[in-house]
């Protein structure tokens, strides 16, 4: 970066939007307070900004990402793009006794914690972030959810009956179908998820099209995505939608019990990439296999 940009960066970052600007404020674009503030953290660090202002422009990320509880794909860019320009930053601290000069990443798990508390000190003179991420399994399945959308998954047979598919039997064959309920229609890049369960796997994905194939012309309101993935251990669509649009869209693909055993069902989903406070989600459930006769 050349000085010219070094102080429009620094001249950016202490003139932009108050920190206790109220997101809602602000229409869902590609460009938001929070990804805007991400963006301001790299370029303040790439462009060797004081520290101060550095600072101000990370309390102003904190400040948006708290008025949120979900982010979308841009702004998740933006703050790897953060979080990557302050990793390069310096700073003094302590970690049970031990210097650090770097920023500082560690991941423990509950049985290295049991009984044995970590201690972390800044010994510096500049403020320190210091953010605490817990991840695991829930013991009790999250419940189906809508907020804007509503999905539906089902299960038939490739000639449209009913199929259930929690007593499937090996080497069976199910289209599962994902129905969408979307009450008001906005415009919007809609992602369509549905995550498979162990035993399962997708089948011939040239029959994945949502009734505009022979196998599958039974299917009612089929939807063509934009883009389609078939991974190990999930079915996407990508939709795009418009304010005219029918408000139930449905998208479909084949799957077929290879594995014979009990498993977990997980979720399907449903979001706007760009606003994904508008989201849906089905029940978890179960999966039996039995051996082929």
């Amino acid at each position: 970066m050349n000085k010219p940009d070094h102080h429009r960066a620094i001249r950016l970052s202490q003139s932009y939007w108050p920190a206790d600007r109220s997101r809602a404020l602000l229409e869902w674009t590609l460009g938001d307070a929070l990804r805007d503030a991400a963006a301001l953290v790299s370029l303040a660090s790439e462009g060797n900004a004081p520290k101060a202002t550095l600072t101000q422009a990370v309390a102003r990320v904190e400040v948006a990402r708290g008025l949120t509880p979900y982010t979308s794909t841009q702004e998740n860019a933006w703050l790897v793009l953060a979080s990557r320009a302050l990793s390069k930053e310096t700073m003094t601290l302590d970690l049970d006794g031990a210097p650090i000069k770097t920023a500082l990443y560690r991941s423990y798990k509950a049985a290295e914690m049991a009984g044995k508390p970590i201690k972390i000190t800044n010994t510096g003179e500049a403020p320190v972030q210091a953010v605490v991420s817990v991840s695991g399994s829930p013991i009790t399945p999250e419940p189906a959810a809508s907020n804007g959308f509503k999905i539906e998954r089902s299960y038939f047979t490739l000639d449209g009956k009913p199929a259930d598919v929690s007593k499937a039997r090996q080497n069976d064959r199910f289209a599962v179908v994902l129905k969408i309920i979307e009450a008001k229609p906005e415009y919007g890049h809609i992602m369509v998820s549905d995550y498979l369960p162990a035993g399962l796997e997708i089948d011939n994905p040239h029959l994945v099209s949502s009734g505009d194939t022979g196998t599958l012309n039974w299917i009612e309101d089929g939807e063509e995505p934009e883009n389609t993935e078939f991974r190990d251990d999930r079915f996407t669509a990508a939709i795009d939608r418009a304010s005219d649009d029918n408000s139930v869209f449905t998208v479909a693909y084949v799957v077929r019990a290879v594995s014979p055993g009990k498993y977990v069902l997980p979720q399907a989903y449903v979001e706007d990439m760009y606003n994904p406070s508008r989201y849906g989600r089905t029940g978890t459930g179960s999966v039996e296999v039995r051996p082929a006769k």
